[in-house]
């Protein structure tokens, strides 16, 4: 049952970051590893926001922008959605919906620790990035 799984327990992790003046063009390029929708937008190595491929699709490609010249923060989702990492998925799915989102970052001890996504409630695993960048 999902309410005895914990957000913890079906993260994925590390969150892939770029800096808020990163052009859309690099933040595609952390979108290639499988799975991966969405990249944590910083600044000052803090978290402020975030871009899915939806908002590149809808806010880059369909207004014929060019990549290069878009910076992540011009397109970023925010204020962010946070939930801690000790939650039950049931928490996390009630705040999913209520927001009409479908990732939330996850917080430990004040700290960026990953994302939790539908896949990830629904499939009930982690994806674990590092396995594509290393």
């Amino acid at each position: 049952m999902a309410g005895l799984l914990e957000v913890k327990d079906v993260i994925t992790y590390p969150a892939i970051t770029e800096d808020e003046d990163a052009s859309i063009a690099m933040v595609t390029k952390c979108m290639r590893m499988p799975g991966l929708g969405s990249v944590v937008i910083t600044k000052g190595d803090k978290p402020v926001g975030i871009v899915t491929d939806r908002d590149i699709v809808i806010n880059v490609i369909m207004k014929n922008r060019n990549p290069d010249a878009v910076k992540a923060k011009e397109i970023m989702s925010s204020p962010l959605v946070t939930i801690e990492a000790d939650a039950s998925l049931m928490g996390a799915c009630k705040l999913l919906s209520e927001k009409g989102i479908r990732r939330l970052l996850v917080i430990d001890d004040g700290e960026l620790r990953g994302i939790v996504t539908l896949r990830n409630i629904l499939t009930r695993e982690p994806l674990h990035v590092r396995k594509y960048l290393f």
